[in-house]
């Protein structure tokens, strides 16, 4: 392949971004797979990164963007950039702003006007990666044909800053100290450890950095994890259904954050979809099912295609917390102290796969608290089922999770439906004390499948301080604990799960 190196590509204000240029040999016109991020295009993954045994090696591999060797032998130009304030590109850093997508536009433009192009572009990468690629592509470039977005948010807000209008903070200071500080050239940055803790509600700065997904058209491929639920999956869920896209396609795998992209049935998808909308000589994605979801069975999961999201088959059903239990009938009235854990012994095989929400009456003596929903599933022997992570086996997770703040508790209804909540975070509305209050929790999606015997257990939560990983909202200044707070269960107040319940084929 042939490289050019800290080419600089103008931008609309005339600062340039620096970027580097893999293409195959020859002049023939190709495709451009086009990645932006303050991670230091010029760093090879193994020099700071960590999982390199995970994935391919080369020469010029770089964390979480494809690999130029593999694509330029299959007919792509792969250009990656720094953003501004990082790296070789200069300027103010302002992460995931209305100017890094601006850049991001420009870049994509120019990528698709080059002598080696085609005029067809496309964005591709994980996380961040994918983060850009849905903001660049709610900007319209005209030249963008395409967007991959493997496990990436789009809502800085709910998937990431404040989950549930808790600020998720150990996640935040180890981004920005293993990442923004490493690769910045100015001290000219706008800090997210600064931003987030002071602004607990959504305002202008965050709308700014909310994918308007709607004004997203191009084809997409949206590649989710089971095991993401701490901060992507909700965005490769809520992106795929939110976009405009006449063609698109969902895929919810498992493993950790890093290898199912370079896996070699990630890879042969990602060049199909790309085949078919930036050459000419198209491959189709016709045989491919819209969603395609690893369902998960006990320890193990298996592939199965699907038509839509959430599937037109789902039997939604209450689950009813009472004393301890689960239960599919509600139980009497009564009231259980906060925190507790809920159980269920499945008696036949049972499939949940689909969003799950929380519904949940409570009295409180105090203005506010955190609420910490997880799902957990246990097998005969009473062993946890631990669901590999992002950050692989030894950092397991729970099977689902989801938060709210209690004085968050506000809805919009225009977009919250009744297996997913949508919280509007734009005022806050401190409990009434002894009043019963429903506070609706939104669950973020998943896929657990129960054999006869095994348990599916409910823990609601005052921390996630033990949390495995860098996922927890610890911070002592916005932390809300439950001190005194009760659950209200049956009777008028029945307190129950929503459970996307699959019938047996």
């Amino acid at each position: 392949m042939q490289i050019e190196k800290d080419v600089e590509v103008p931008s609309r204000d005339g600062s340039p971004i620096v970027a580097d240029v893999f293409r195959p040999d020859g002049n023939e016109p190709v495709p451009v797979i086009a990645c932006i991020s303050p991670y230091g295009k010029d760093v090879h993954w193994a020099e700071r990164f960590p999982m390199y045994d995970l994935v391919e090696h080369g020469d010029y591999m770089v964390w979480e963007t494809p690999n130029p060797e593999w694509w330029t032998e299959r007919g792509y130009a792969v250009v990656r950039a720094d953003t501004r304030g990082s790296g070789k590109t200069q300027g103010k850093a302002d992460p995931f702003s209305r100017r890094d997508g601006e850049d991001y536009y420009d870049l994509v433009e120019w990528c698709g006007t080059q002598s080696w192009s085609n005029g067809k572009v496309a964005t591709s990468g994980i996380s961040w990666f994918a983060m850009m690629g849905w903001l660049v592509a709610s900007l319209q470039p005209p030249h963008l044909a395409a967007v991959i977005a493997w496990e990436g948010l789009n809502d800085l807000y709910r998937e990431w800053a404040r989950q549930g209008g808790m600020y998720t903070n150990r996640f935040t200071h180890l981004w920005g100290s293993g990442q923004l500080d490493v690769m910045k050239n100015t001290d000219d940055v706008v800090d997210y450890r600064e931003e987030f803790p002071r602004r607990e509600l959504i305002d202008n700065w965050y709308r700014e950095r909310i994918v308007d997904l709607a004004r997203i058209e191009v084809p997409l491929l949206s590649a989710g994890n089971w095991g993401s639920t701490h901060l992507h999956l909700r965005g490769n869920i809520e992106g795929f259904l939110g976009v405009s896209s006449r063609d698109k396609w969902l895929v919810v795998h498992t493993g950790t954050h890093i290898d199912p992209y370079y896996a070699d049935w990630a890879k042969a998808l990602q060049l199909q979809f790309l085949d078919t909308f930036l050459k000419e000589d198209a491959a189709t994605m016709s045989d491919v099912a819209p969603v395609r979801l690893a369902i998960r069975r006990g320890r193990e999961s298996e592939w199965r295609d699907e038509q839509e999201w959430p599937l037109a088959r789902t039997q939604w059903r209450e689950l009813y917390l009472d004393d301890g239990a689960l239960r599919w009938e509600a139980p009497a009235a009564g009231d259980v102290a906060y925190p507790a854990d809920f159980d269920l012994v499945a008696e036949e095989e049972l499939e949940l796969t689909g969003p799950v929400a929380l519904r949940l009456w409570v009295t409180a003596e105090q203005d506010d608290f955190d609420v910490f929903a997880w799902l957990d599933q246990y097998d005969g022997d009473g062993h946890r089922v631990e669901p590999m992570g992002p950050h692989g086996p030894d950092l397991p997770i729970p099977s689902a999770m989801g938060w709210l703040r209690a004085s968050h508790r506000k809805l919009d209804p225009a977009r919250t439906l009744p297996y997913r909540p949508f919280h509007s975070h734009d005022e806050l509305q401190p409990l009434v004390h002894g009043e019963p209050t429903l506070l609706e929790v939104e669950i973020w999606p998943t896929s657990l499948t129960l054999a006869p015997g095994d348990r599916l257990r409910l823990e609601l939560r005052r921390s996630d301080t033990d949390i495995k990983g860098p996922m927890a909202h610890d911070d002592p200044d916005d932390h809300r604990p439950a001190e005194r707070v009760t659950i209200l269960v049956g009777g008028e107040h029945a307190s129950h799960l929503l459970v996307p319940v699959i019938p047996r084929a």
